[in-house]
């Protein structure tokens, strides 16, 4: 790329990032599923990936999500292709289905169609989008979180490991230009993207680790407010765009 081409490329960027995402820019310090909840109460929602694999229910009951959903909107219904699990939840009475998020067809709509921690487990997101947009009601509202790629967390991570440790089983990474990007082409428009860094602290039971972890949590979040694009994670509310 020469460097005119180049600097039309920065300045189209730049461009792009002020007129069209910064406007939906907002920053939080709440935890990911607490800003997810607030878009569910009193909606009949969808609950895309709604699995838990890494704990019993009784054990996450605080931080699984669907069980949080199923609490607080007027109707949800999951999906996962996990089918041992998903019986597993049938059985202690949710209301949950097994299909394959990127092509699914559950002849019904909702007000809500959320994705946890799904979006960059995917291979194919534009089939994925086309099965939300099929699945929301006229004025439904797609809500995903996703790991932001630009995270000083992941830096910091590379810099001392020398590689990243999370994401070993994601197939693409998200930044706020770049999402904005892949729904734009795939017929939605973002309406906010917020931007989390939430004020909380992994325990460690050695003493040392939890002054470093206090520590790090406090420039995380010193870091965070002055450049919000460094935080931990997106969470992008869109919707449909009509053709």
């Amino acid at each position: 790329m020469t460097g005119r081409k180049s600097m039309d490329h920065f300045n189209t960027t730049r461009s792009f990032y002020r007129n069209v995402i910064k406007p939906t820019i907002q920053y939080s310090t709440k935890r990911r599923i607490d800003i997810l909840l607030d878009y569910v109460d009193g909606k009949r929602v969808l609950d895309l990936g709604c699995v838990e694999h890494e704990a019993s229910i009784e054990k996450k009951a605080d931080w699984w999500l669907h069980g949080l959903i199923k609490q607080r909107a007027s109707d949800v219904v999951g999906v996962d292709c996990d089918t041992n699990a998903v019986d597993d939840l049938k059985q202690r009475g949710y209301n949950v289905r097994t299909a394959d998020v990127e092509d699914m067809q559950l002849y019904d709509q909702f007000d809500v169609v959320i994705a946890g921690e799904l979006f960059e487990h995917l291979t194919n997101h534009r089939s994925f989008l086309n099965s939300v947009r099929l699945h929301l009601n006229e004025d439904g509202l797609f809500v995903a979180s996703i790991p932001n790629a630009n995270s000083l967390n992941y830096f910091m991570q590379t810099l001392v490991y020398g590689h990243e440790i999370d994401g070993w089983d994601h197939t693409s990474f998200f930044t706020p230009v770049t999402l904005t990007v892949m729904l734009k082409k795939c017929g939605f428009m973002p309406v906010k993207i917020i931007l989390y860094q939430p004020d909380e602290i992994f325990h460690h039971e050695q003493r040392v680790r939890k002054i470093l972890a206090y520590l790090f949590n406090r420039i995380q979040q010193a870091v965070c407010w002055f450049r919000p694009s460094l935080s931990r994670g997106l969470i992008v509310v869109a919707r449909p765009v009509n053709n």
